[in-house]
């Protein structure tokens, strides 16, 4: 007996601990890495029961001792639990993951990793978004980091919005969570050999559009949570505004289904609903055809529309680094899309904007039924008819509506007052379900094919060296800057910055097999992500 218990100290002792604020965790040691992992780590309490759809709270208990954190934490509640709730689903889920190299002394830059889902779903602990691979590459180029990622409310569960929580206060939750949860950081990566005042904060998609509304938040006040700035694929004016006007009838729906319809305080009522009894109504309360819950304008955390804050200076003004695929468009253009009046149609109704008749006439004019100018790129006049023939037609418009015009409208704007990187990636991703291991050509650079490179894991990047060493190419700019807010460095492409051309700098990315990397200026269908871009801001139903 005696024996075991040494056994198991000794096991135990070999662990790293560290001492918070609140008190001790311990980790896990990877030796096959030389790192430290600290997962599920608790930076608020509980959002569930009197803590459901309010503001985060700050965890208040301390103990003696050492808890242990080598586990990811709980997803926060989605409807995806088969994917995301691998180690669990429940609304005690603002948790943040740690990893950093063992023997890494200092105070090392952190990168915060937001990830994305389209604010509807998604978890820090999806595997490819392992962390490890990127500290490791930290560590071989000199250049160590700590990286974070993090946990925050989603759907309605982060962004329900009615007259009852416009008039709590109790708006924007998913932006409150992800702040708090920087704020754990500036109050304890000391600890772990972080240097609070080096943090970058980093998302792909809707963790995209979460990085850019943080830097429009109160207007652009950082409060010293974070220093500079990754988007991968995603603008804060990507996303939707819908107002109380819209989300009113779903909350009401929602109220009279778990009976409290009755209630004087309908939002008090939904704090005393059972977590089993409300999950199915709140993750099935999305229309049909129409958007989930996003983040709102609410004269508070986010004050204004995106590019009414970005015309008026209301942003963070920190080092950026900002980008977006190829072929973005391909993963939201509709299959059956034939002919102009079927074009017409999805225009008018389903991409948010309410475009006027006209405004529909002018970009279809701007975006002609000619594939060869069409998205994937570069395929010529293949139109991939199994998708429909006016899917390349489509891909285009809706790559730029949501993500290159709107990139480079921020580009713009952020580059006047910070250094600001700009890049297009352009390399099919690895797909081993494929006979090519390709992702399909109608799909070409997808939404997301950057992310395995950047991250760097083996297993999504694939086996070839071509990959690997674009994926060192790019692992390696994203920690430069995270390390000095300069992506260059010795034995790299030069990454010039956006302004220093009058229409922009782009550093595209691709392997050495397609050309290798080089810089182009950020021209490609320009009158139309310029006309699109007017349009940004009546993103709502």
């Amino acid at each position: 007996m005696h024996l075991l218990l040494l056994c198991v100290y000794g096991a135990l002792a070999t662990q790293p601990v560290v001492q918070v604020i609140n008190g001790s965790y311990q980790g896990l040691h990877l030796p096959q890495f030389d790192q430290d992992l600290f997962l599920g780590i608790p930076f608020a309490q509980d959002t569930g029961g009197q803590n459901r759809f309010r503001i985060p709270e700050s965890l208040t208990e301390t103990w003696s001792g050492v808890r242990t954190v080598t586990q990811y934490g709980d997803a926060c509640p989605d409807n995806e639990p088969d994917e995301d709730a691998a180690y669990g689903m429940s609304e005690n889920c603002l948790s943040i993951n740690i990893v950093r190299p063992s023997n890494a002394s200092g105070q090392l830059p952190v990168l915060f990793w937001i990830h994305g889902g389209s604010y509807q779903g998604g978890t820090s602990g999806l595997p490819y978004y392992n962390l490890t691979y990127i500290v490791q590459r930290s560590v071989e180029i000199g250049k160590p980091i700590i990286a974070a990622s993090t946990n925050y409310r989603k759907g309605g569960w982060g962004n329900m919005y009615s007259i009852e929580i416009q008039g709590s206060g109790n708006t924007n939750l998913a932006l409150r969570d992800m702040r708090k949860g920087l704020a754990w950081v500036q109050e304890n990566i000391a600890a772990f050999g972080g240097d609070k005042s080096s943090v970058t904060i980093w998302g792909e998609s809707a963790g995209s559009f979460a990085v850019g509304q943080l830097l429009m938040s109160y207007g652009g006040r950082t409060d010293k949570l974070f220093h500079r700035s990754i988007q991968e694929s995603g603008s804060a004016a990507t996303a939707w505004y819908n107002g109380s006007d819209w989300y009113q009838p779903t909350c009401q729906d929602i109220v009279n289904k778990v009976e409290c319809t009755d209630a004087i305080d309908t939002l008090e009522c939904l704090h005393t609903v059972s977590y089993e009894e409300l999950y199915p109504h709140l993750n099935q309360s999305k229309l049909v055809g129409a958007p989930g819950w996003y983040p709102t304008v609410d004269g508070d955390v986010m004050p204004d529309f995106p590019t009414v804050l970005l015309e008026n200076c209301k942003f963070a003004h920190v080092p950026h680094l900002y980008g977006s695929n190829s072929d973005e468009g391909t993963d939201n253009a509709p299959s059956g899309i034939g002919t102009d009046e079927d074009l017409r149609e999805f225009l008018l109704y389903g991409t948010g904007f309410q475009f006027p008749n006209s405004t529909i006439s002018r970009i279809m004019e701007l975006y002609p039924d000619d594939p060869a100018q069409g998205v994937p790129i570069d395929t010529g006049s293949k139109r991939f008819a199994a998708k429909g023939l006016q899917y390349k037609r489509t891909a285009a418009i809706v790559g730029d509506v949501f993500y290159h015009a709107t990139r480079q409208n921020d580009a713009r704007y952020y580059s006047k007052y910070a250094p600001t990187y700009i890049y297009r990636f352009s390399t099919r991703p690895y797909d081993n379900d494929t006979s090519t291991h390709l992702a399909p050509a109608y799909k070409g650079v997808e939404h997301f094919s950057e992310v395995a490179f950047v991250f760097g894991n083996p297993v999504y990047v694939g086996p070839w060296p071509q990959y690997k060493a674009l994926s060192d190419q790019l692992s390696e700019m994203w920690i430069n800057f995270a390390n000095t807010g300069d992506p260059n460095s010795e034995g790299l492409p030069r990454w010039p910055l956006y302004h220093e051309r009058a229409n922009g700098n782009n550093l595209v990315l691709q392997t050495t097999g397609q050309g290798g990397s080089y810089v182009e200026e950020d021209t490609y269908r320009l009158a139309g992500r310029e006309y699109l871009t007017k349009w940004a801001r009546r993103r709502h139903v």
